[in-house]
């Protein structure tokens, strides 16, 4: 679903009235062959909670941080939070997990389950990734 809400997010941000027409997206979506009860449940997330992102910073990984991803997972990771639906406590907080936890590079499959967390609220969610950061008080969850 988290693909789904990204090509929604990418659309949104160039059209804000994209939620007006809800079929014509949702057909389009059936056709690139994605579900249509995955389609539904985005759109409804995407209408409610999309907004533009606040401000314009950058936020810059240093050498040793890039290293703890591998580069789709760093592009996406930074991806996600252009597009708004990180903001920039989640991004820290990743970026954090990742060098806390020291399991190797993270890859787009580990960015997706970690962002799929803080999007939809899946804290007790089995994600694969032993400990959660909770973005309400920076606290670190086993």
């Amino acid at each position: 679903m988290l693909d789904i809400v990204v090509i929604l997010a990418e659309r949104f941000r160039r059209d804000r009235k994209l939620f007006s027409n809800p079929k014509s997206i949702r057909d389009e979506l059936i056709e690139r062959g994605y579900m249509p009860e995955d389609i539904d449940r985005a759109i409804q997330w995407a209408s409610n909670s999309l907004e533009y992102p606040v401000g314009n910073s950058t936020r810059i990984l240093s050498a040793y941080e890039r290293s703890q991803f591998t580069s789709d997972g760093c592009g996406l990771l930074l991806k996600l939070r252009n597009l708004g639906l990180l903001n920039d406590e989640h991004l820290e907080l990743i970026i954090a997990r990742s060098i806390l936890m020291d399991e190797g590079p993270i890859d787009a499959e580990g960015i997706r389950s970690m962002a799929m967390i803080f999007l939809f609220d899946l804290k007790n969610h089995e994600s694969g990734f032993p400990i959660y950061l909770d973005s309400g008080g920076g606290d670190i969850e086993n």
